[in-house]
Formats: structure tokens, C-alpha cells, sequence
């Protein structure tokens, strides 16, 4: 079992066959922020969406829990339920997660999509203000931090107002501690020289509208072989506000990769 993740972990799966593409979510989402691209890439692939430790339906993470946890953990469970090769998908803390697994086994991970991720070698202070705003609002703080995924004109969408309530519907006796032991996993940024030996076919999405892209592209500079693109108007999680224009991105680095299955 991973260290600091007492029991197996939550998923939902779709197709019955093909080369298995794994989904993990952000902060303080769960696999429901991949339901578009679980639904479509079915069509494909055995599509799994993880709760990681601490979100949705999964067990909560012990205080200390690493983020190279949650990988090992997500490792433990594709051994029981896909145990060969995988695409990985990660959007923001999923996408550390993802480069983790990558580096715990090279040999199964044939290629990494990222998205709201960068290279952000000091984020101590600002995870030190997230957690100081949970601990003074409680869960009631997951609604605003779900929003700021999105782009500012998307914030006020049916569609986005109507995740957010979705997502904070769900908790389980785990979730605010679960965040908090996150928030400090998420400021214990790895080495330059990690990202630098991470030898993975990497795409990674980043959004016009996403504070984060500058990130984005110092990230690219440091994974040898990688690839960048960036979705005019998205914000953070461009992968569910603008899916129709992630997935065709997606697929046009897995075609190219001859990871695409074809006709």
C-alpha cells in the first residue's frame, strides 16, 4: 500500500478495451472535472478517472502525504485494474501527480498530457495563503477556488456555475484536512533536475487566460522533447471549458506520437 494513503482508491472507468488512459484532477476537484474527455476518448481507449486521496469518493491521505503518494497509490491501483501501459492525463495538481508516476515507472508511462501546470519552483508563500483561507472558511472556500479555474467571462456560465455546485455537493469526512495536507504536498516543489529527467512524451495545454502560463512555458524549456500549445481564451482548466478544442489538441499529439488508434 502507499505510504500515507490508507486504501485503495476511487474510480470510474469507460470502454471495455484498448490501451488505458488514466485522468487525474486538480485541486479541489475530483474525476468529475475529466467527464467530457473520459466520455469521448471511450471511444478509443479504456478510459479510468481517479478520485486522488482525499477527493470525491477516496480515501483521505495521512498528514505528510507527498504527492509522490498519490502517485504510488494511482500506480496501486492501475496494477489491479490495467496493469500494462498508460496514457497519463493531469490537469494542475493532477499533472504533478502525472509527472510523478512518470518518474516512478517510465516504462509504463508511453506519454503525459498536462494541463494548468508549470514549472513553479517556489510556490511556498501562496500555498501558505490558500491554506490560511481554508482554515478561515472552511469547505465554504472550495466554491470560489473551483471558479478560478475558469476563465473570468466563463466564471458566470450555467455550465460553470452548474460544475462548481456539482463538485461541492460531494465530500466525505476527509475533504478540508484532505486539501490542507495537499496544500502543503503542492509546495514542496522537486528539483530542476526531476523535470530534466523525466523522458516521456509530454504535451502540455496551457490557456490564454490561465495566470499560470508563463509557468507553462518554463516547464516545456525543462522537459527534453516536450511539447506546448496554448488555447486562445481558456483558462486553468481548459480542458473542461473549452473540451471540443483540448480533445482535438489531444489527438493530434497522440496521432503523432502512434498512439492513436486507427481505423
Amino acid at each position: 500500500m502507499a505510504r500515507r494513503i490508507p486504501g485503495p482508491l476511487y474510480c470510474e472507468q469507460q470502454g471495455v478495451s484498448g490501451l488505458a488512459m488514466l485522468f487525474l484532477h486538480a485541486t479541489p476537484d475530483d474525476h468529475r472535472q475529466w467527464l467530457h474527455q473520459t466520455a469521448h476518448f471511450s471511444a478509443w481507449y479504456r478510459t479510468i478517472a481517479v478520485d486522488l486521496a482525499g477527493y470525491g469518493r477516496s480515501p483521505a491521505p495521512q498528514r505528510g502525504a507527498t504527492l509522490a503518494d498519490q502517485a504510488a497509490a494511482c500506480w496501486e491501483l492501475m496494477d489491479r485494474i490495467a496493469p500494462g501501459t498508460v496514457i497519463i492525463q493531469g490537469n494542475s495538481m493532477g499533472s504533478e501527480v502525472a509527472m510523478r508516476m512518470a518518474d516512478q515507472k517510465p516504462d509504463r508511462a508511453l506519454a503525459l498530457i498536462l494541463s494548468g501546470c508549470g514549472y513553479l519552483p517556489d510556490l511556498r508563500d501562496v500555498q501558505l495563503a490558500a491554506k490560511k483561507a481554508y482554515r478561515d472558511e472552511g469547505l465554504a472556500r472550495r466554491r470560489a477556488h473551483v471558479l478560478a479555474h475558469f476563465s473570468p467571462r466563463w466564471r458566470e456560465s450555467p455550465r460553470a456555475q452548474g460544475y462548481v455546485e456539482m463538485v461541492c455537493a460531494l465530500s466525505n469526512a476527509g475533504t478540508l484536512d484532505s486539501i490542507l495536507v495537499m496544500t502543503d504536498a503542492l509546495a514542496d516543489a522537486p528539483p530542476e533536475s526531476f523535470y530534466r529527467g523525466l523522458k516521456v512524451p509530454t504535451l502540455i495545454v496551457t490557456g490564454s487566460e490561465d495566470p499560470a502560463r508563463p509557468s507553462a512555458y518554463a516547464l516545456q524549456s525543462k522537459i527534453a522533447g516536450s511539447e506546448i500549445v496554448c488555447m486562445e481564451g481558456a483558462g486553468h482548466a481548459n480542458n473542461f471549458e473549452m473540451p471540443w478544442e483540448f480533445d482535438r489538441l489531444c489527438i493530434e499529439f497522440l496521432k503523432k506520437r502512434g498512439l492513436f488508434p486507427t481505423p
